[in-house]
């Protein structure tokens, strides 16, 4: 497949699915800035305060929804038929959906965890999201439209993070998916991109919800992560816009942000 460049200044319909993590906001403002005007983005997420959040920074030119996923993110699919039906009289250039579902790898330690909690994750992080996902490539209001899914990923899908192998898990099932789809429908003018943000500086030592200290030195099992320079998420998801509008990059390919510092 040939290397891709995106101009992202289209009349785009946009879904961001994951909006309560480090990443989350800064991502839904810097993507909403830089669509033309008529651009329609809809926000997704479990968290009512962040969503609420962003509400307040609406930008002038976007029309700017959000939705309240349910505790196992199962109505996507029924919010997103919604925004698309609330722009049916709109002609998209573009269509973008970018899956960041999921807290700080750090946040939570993921085992011991009772059998219906393993469930539920599962449903979250990877079912949900497939599920979202497939339903934007077959959408009627989207045939013959521009599309680009963009999966926020980590290092973790091929490097292990102690207590977290169900984590560790899921982002490569994730993974694997979206290479998949982008082979399936690059026929079909459809885009892939697997981007991975770095080590964020948000990954301090903190308790999590099951009351344990955790530290990123006793969690990565990569000395080289470690010695990596933490990011920001305004820096991550600005290196996102510029492999996007200027690098370039080829779809199905997984891209870290520590391939390269080019800002």
């Amino acid at each position: 497949m040939a290397a891709k460049r995106m101009d992202l200044n289209k009349r785009t319909f946009l879904v961001l699915s994951g909006s309560s993590n480090p990443l989350g906001q800064t991502l839904a403002l810097q993507l909403c800035s830089r669509l033309a005007p008529g651009s329609v983005a809809l926000i997704l997420d479990d968290d009512q305060e962040k969503l609420a959040a962003l509400e307040l920074l609406k930008p002038d030119t976007v029309q700017l929804k959000t939705g309240k996923l349910d505790e196992h993110h199962s109505n996507g699919v029924e919010l997103m038929e919604q925004a698309l039906k609330q722009a049916e009289d709109t002609v998209f250039e573009r269509s973008i959906i970018v899956h960041n579902e999921g807290l700080a790898a750090t946040e939570v330690l993921m085992e011991p965890q009772l059998s219906q909690d393993w469930t539920a994750y599962v449903q979250q992080q990877l079912y949900a999201p497939v599920a979202l996902n497939q339903h934007w490539l077959q959408s009627k209001q989207l045939t013959d439209v521009e599309k680009l899914a963009i999966n926020v990923t980590s290092s973790l899908l091929v490097r292990p993070l102690i207590h977290s192998g169900l984590l560790c898990s899921c982002k490569r099932a994730r993974d694997m998916y979206f290479r998949a789809m982008a082979s399936e429908e690059s026929r079909h003018n459809v885009h892939v991109l697997s981007y991975a943000p770095g080590l964020l500086d948000s990954h301090q030592t903190q308790y999590d919800v099951n009351g344990n200290v955790i530290t990123p030195e006793s969690l990565v099992a990569s000395p080289q992560l470690l010695q990596m320079p933490r990011v920001q998420p305004l820096q991550a998801t600005l290196k996102l816009i510029n492999i996007l509008e200027e690098i370039s990059f080829v779809s199905g390919h997984d891209v870290d942000y520590y391939d390269t510092y080019v800002l």
